[in-house]
């Protein structure tokens, strides 16, 4: 990783964009070039009966999906993020962690994180590790994003090549990590 260039990285989304599927080929590219990547996709079912579609995040490691919303019935106007979900994903990779991946990808900065909650803990425990960290951000939660973490990071726009420039630039070369670990 470069002195100059932020650990944390945010890329700049809006309600209904396509960035999972960006983040999905971005993911997928490191791993074709031999990198380690860590974290977890939202995935998002068809809305059935419900006012809302289900959501769940894929395990990078493992593919598996937990779910992460709760069903409050049709009427409801809250959250539906069910903090169990996002808890046990959280504890999972809190171990991935310890494997040292290259990159940790996480599906958003929302909500949960603007309350002090959500991937937080996992964020400042991937950079005290000094593990790269790509998200995403809505406009509503910018600026906690910003507070949060300051001058570690970085706004890309929701674009492949940008965000993989973000990467060669913080995430080590496999033959050069190879040789120095």
């Amino acid at each position: 990783m470069t002195e100059t260039t932020p650990i944390c990285a945010a890329v700049l989304t809006t309600r209904g964009s396509a960035v999972d599927v960006l983040l999905q080929d971005v993911c997928e590219t490191l791993r074709r070039n031999g990198h380690h990547v860590s974290g977890v996709l939202q995935r998002q079912a068809e809305a059935v009966d419900t006012c809302c579609a289900d959501m769940g995040l894929e395990l990078l490691s493992t593919g598996e999906r937990i779910e992460i919303s709760q069903p409050l019935g049709k009427a409801s106007r809250g959250c539906r993020l069910d903090p169990r979900g996002l808890a046990e994903i959280t504890a999972r990779l809190m171990r991935e962690l310890d494997a040292f991946p290259d990159l940790l990808v996480l599906n958003r900065f929302g909500k949960g994180e603007q309350d002090g909650q959500g991937f937080r803990q996992l964020i400042a425990a991937a950079v005290e590790r000094n593990i790269p960290v790509l998200t995403a951000v809505r406009p509503p939660y910018l600026e906690d994003w910003r507070s949060f973490t300051g001058t570690l990071s970085v706004e890309l726009p929701e674009n492949t090549a940008g965000i993989l420039r973000w990467c060669a630039a913080v995430v080590e070369a496999p033959l050069a990590r190879a040789a120095h670990g």
